[in-house]
């Protein structure tokens, strides 16, 4: 996967983003001859380009990115990772279905099932309605969405509400996304307001997993190590991209038959609380 910004600006403050804001507002835009450099870099059809922030949106131009992405390159996968806000305005979302832009999908991080676990999250009032509205606009436009659960302090006890607000107002999605934090810039400083061991907030997932898949929603577990969920999980924590150089095992990973198949640790993760959760499924 190809993944590159499209701004560092964002309308949201989010406590867990990876991103150190007090600095990334001093960083303006990627020049769009960069975007295009990297869209053009592109040479195999199967890969797949993610355009993330900040908060892609904010950027003027990004209609005309996803167009030139597409001329470009008609079949590979797009993901645009958003918080959805602007999409709470029905015209700015039908420019985008307009785009008639196949294989794509759009991730939108959801913190909490009401304002007040979600707004305090974003640092940002008002963020909660208008990510509902957006999700449920381009929903409406028939536009494929992932919603992305960063699991952590504040929101973790109340897995079980959220995933049934998703069932009652977004069943439409086309999955739903768990996802263990990586403590870096925001979510680094905000450690002590926002840092959860994966063992306290993994039953809370398992049961908002549960609750989703009963109701035919696709659920899927980033960064989930199999040895911190029950086996019946272990396939939903399959396949996700191993970007190495912020992750790792630990020593006793070695002989774990599950090793080629597990997301490994966030080298985060393990500088804050180390490797007492991780045993090696061994049978």
């Amino acid at each position: 996967m190809v993944d590159w910004p499209l701004t560092f600006n964002c309308n949201n403050n989010c406590l867990s983003c990876i991103y150190d804001t007090r600095q990334t507002h001093k960083m303006g835009n990627p020049f769009m001859w960069q975007i295009k450099n990297v869209i053009d870099s592109i040479k195999d059809e199967n890969m797949s380009l993610c355009l993330t922030g900040g908060e892609p949106t904010l950027r003027k131009e990004m209609f005309d990115i996803l167009k030139y992405a597409r001329q470009k390159h008609p079949n590979i996968y797009i993901f645009l990772v958003t918080n959805a806000r602007m999409f709470s305005s029905k015209e700015f979302t039908r420019k985008l279905a307009e785009l008639n832009l196949n294989n794509f999908m759009i991730g939108v991080a959801l913190y909490g099932y009401n304002s007040e676990i979600h707004d305090t999250i974003t640092k940002s009032s008002g963020s909660f309605n208008e990510t509902k509205q957006g999700i449920k606009n381009l929903l409406k436009n028939d536009v494929r969405v992932e919603l992305r659960i960063i699991v952590n302090k504040i929101n973790y006890k109340y897995m079980n509400q959220l995933a049934r607000f998703i069932v009652k107002e977004f069943k439409e999605v086309t999955r739903v996304v768990f996802i263990n934090m990586k403590y870096t810039g925001n979510a680094f400083i905000n450690r002590r307001k926002i840092f959860i061991k994966i063992s306290e907030s993994n039953p809370y997932v398992e049961k908002a997993t549960d609750i989703l898949l009963k109701n035919d929603v696709d659920v899927k577990l980033f960064h989930f190590p199999p040895c911190t969920i029950k086996k019946k999980y272990w396939d939903l924590a399959k396949g996700v991209t191993k970007q190495t150089v912020e992750l790792m095992f630990v020593k006793r990973c070695k002989d774990c038959i599950l090793k080629d198949e597990c997301p490994m640790i966030w080298k985060s993760y393990h500088i804050l609380y180390g490797d007492s959760e991780f045993k090696p499924i061994l049978s």
